[in-house]
């Protein structure tokens, strides 16, 4: 097969893509840190690498396929690329996630240092539902329930909250009740001072 130039086109992209598509999707499952141009392009050209030793022998086996039906061909070395692509990310990313390889090394009673950024990413990228306790910069607290409809800004410039369930304090005790008039409450970094989890308490 004569490579001519929109051979070097198709060839270029995916070697490339894949590294894109397998950054984005750890990325997507994880916390990342903040980076140079450089370290993420780096980091993409070493994904690409591992695509593509993970999916060469299936280039080796549908090489054949160039000369004989070039759109089978590449219809095929897309197909391919890009599952490999997805299926590294998903491997990499839930590994991190569950951190697998932290729990080896602690039974192998060796340290090693989390990959997550911030204790703000290591605790809300569990998604853990709790109660929780927020005081303000003024020194008021706001209670609330940290669940699904919840959200926590992972920008590391936005730590931002947004409790969907709130609750306000009895007019007649210390205890706290379900506000069926509020529909959530938004939070800016700058108004936050303190957080509390608790173990108890919501639904």
């Amino acid at each position: 097969m004569i490579i001519d130039s929109l051979d070097v086109v198709f060839y270029t992209a995916i070697f490339i893509l894949p590294g894109f598509i397998i950054k984005s999707g750890i990325n997507a499952l994880n916390p990342a840190r903040k980076t140079s141009d450089g370290a993420f392009f780096l980091s993409c050209l070493v994904y690409s690498l591992v695509n593509c030793a993970v999916c060469s022998w299936a280039y080796i086996l549908i090489r054949p396929l160039a000369d004989k039906n070039a759109v089978i061909y590449w219809v095929l070395l897309l197909t391919i690329t890009l599952l490999g692509a997805i299926i590294i990310s998903t491997f990499i990313g839930l590994t991190k996630q569950r951190r697998f390889v932290k729990k080896i090394a602690k039974k192998l009673h060796i340290k090693v240092i989390d990959s997550t950024p911030t204790a703000w990413d290591y605790w809300f990228s569990k998604h853990e539902p709790s109660l929780v306790l927020i005081t303000l910069s003024d020194g008021s607290v706001i209670r609330g329930w940290y669940g699904g409809d919840s959200f926590a800004s992972s920008d590391p410039d936005e730590r931002d909250l947004f409790i969907k369930k709130a609750y306000r304090k009895s007019a007649n005790s210390e205890q706290w009740e379900d506000n069926p008039e509020n529909n959530g409450i938004y939070i800016s970094k700058e108004m936050i001072k303190l957080i509390e989890f608790k173990t108890t308490g919501g639904s």
